[in-house]
């Protein structure tokens, strides 16, 4: 393996900032560990390993995963997750390791790096074939890509597996082969042993030619993504809202092009076809309605002519009361984080001075504003707060006194020079 060429590369390629390297303890992840270390980026690395807690041995894959990185005097968490059944072996232990590696990495903003290869590559592109997917999921894999606003960096996607291996062998590297690789009633499994071996012996560089087709649908995708955000700007659709009005200028192939991309911006998990039938049939619904349209572990609902992306355990209601003292940090609340910078999504809360209570909106709650106590409901349909969003917005008290609401203000009597103006944010999906 190119030894001081691909280390170099490594440490001029690698994105500003933390890096968070996802750690399985296999071949592939343990040489990459190495490479970023002799590279000269351990200073900035952090190291995460996933336990999916599949197999009665997964404590023991741990602790050799812990050994490995204690070795190289790197700090190594192992987080333990719970794969969701019904979801399939594959896509449930896929989806809550991503969902454990960008929540860790949103503590500091790092860059998470995994180690696929070329290999991954061929096999990724045959089995989104096989499902029927579009330009979208048979484009390839990015070296630097982003999702759920976090970096996923991923500098080995031009290497054969074969190349990773022998530089193992030659610098005497450690791994650990997980067993249920070898299980060929997984379908990327039955692929790798029995489909690729064979396009290997009737097509030779058959690895690079798939890896060169889905590089050829990454190129039609960065087109299609083109033109999308072009549609988007025309239409109006934000990272957080996306109006209808707009789509009824477009042909039906755009119209399902903008909102594959939107969904794929927010981090959603791809639409069947059938699904995005039922997402462009909004655009005939009422102008009152709330339909809304579910799947995975998505939901998207209808709010005055826009839709709204959000996880489905995001439509339950807030309930709880969390205390804010003066001089502490935020508290947690569920859906919803506070920060003292804007960004796009953010929703002004001014803090006015002292210890307050959190609280979660009641239908009767009132504001005192301009000597009236005024309904939040009311103030914030005015405004154009979806239902679902009013019950997670928390409302700031002072003892049985409501001071400050978001988006709306202050109560009569509190002087906004002596607040702090923080913003509530979506968390990321």
């Amino acid at each position: 393996m190119a030894n001081p060429p691909l280390i170099s590369d490594l440490a001029q390629q690698a994105p500003p900032g933390p890096l968070l390297l996802a750690f399985s303890g296999g071949l592939d992840s343990t040489v990459l560990l190495h490479l970023l270390v002799e590279a000269g980026l351990g200073p900035r690395l952090r190291v995460v390993h996933i336990n999916h807690q599949l197999q009665p041995d997964s404590g023991d894959w741990a602790e050799h995963c812990q050994q490995i990185v204690a070795g190289l005097e790197l700090p190594c968490e192992v987080i333990a997750v719970q794969v969701e059944a019904g979801k399939g072996i594959e896509a449930g232990a896929r989806q809550a390791r991503y969902h454990a590696l960008f929540a860790d990495a949103h503590r500091d903003g790092a860059t998470v790096i995994t180690a696929h290869h070329r290999d991954d590559q061929a096999e990724t592109l045959l089995l989104r074939l096989l499902r029927g997917a579009g330009v979208q999921g048979l484009a390839a894999m990015r070296g630097l890509d982003h999702r759920q606003e976090i970096a996923v960096w991923r500098p080995l996607l031009d290497q054969p597996r074969s190349v990773l291996e022998r530089h193992a062998h030659e610098q005497g590297l450690q791994w650990q082969d997980d067993p249920s690789n070898q299980d060929q009633s997984l379908r990327r499994n039955y692929l790798r042993h029995s489909i690729l071996p064979a396009l290997r012996q009737r097509w030779r560089g058959a690895d690079e030619i798939l890896a060169r087709t889905a590089q050829h649908m990454g190129d039609a995708r960065e087109l299609l993504d083109e033109r999308a955000q072009q549609d988007a700007d025309a239409c109006g659709v934000s990272s957080q809202r996306f109006p209808l009005p707009g789509l009824a200028a477009l042909g039906p192939p755009r119209q399902r092009n903008l909102l594959r991309w939107w969904l794929h911006r927010r981090g959603a998990s791809a639409p069947s076809a059938a699904v995005l039938a039922e997402l462009l049939a909004l655009q005939d619904a009422a102008q009152d309605s709330q339909a809304r349209v579910e799947w995975g572990n998505w939901a998207v609902r209808l709010f005055q002519g826009a839709l709204y992306l959000l996880p489905r355990h995001a439509l339950a209601p807030w309930q709880g009361e969390l205390l804010w003292s003066a001089d502490s940090p935020p508290p947690t609340l569920p859906f919803w984080r506070l920060a003292t910078m804007a960004e796009e999504g953010g929703v002004s809360l001014m803090r006015p001075p002292g210890d307050l209570t959190l609280r979660p909106f009641t239908g009767g709650a009132r504001l005192l504003r301009n000597g009236m106590h005024q309904r939040i409901k009311e103030l914030w349909r005015a405004a154009g707060v979806p239902p679902w969003q009013r019950h997670q917005w928390p409302l700031l008290y002072r003892g049985e006194t409501l001071v400050s609401v978001p988006l709306v203000g202050l109560a009569d009597g509190e002087e906004a020079a002596s607040c702090e103006e923080w913003f509530l944010l979506p968390h990321s999906s």
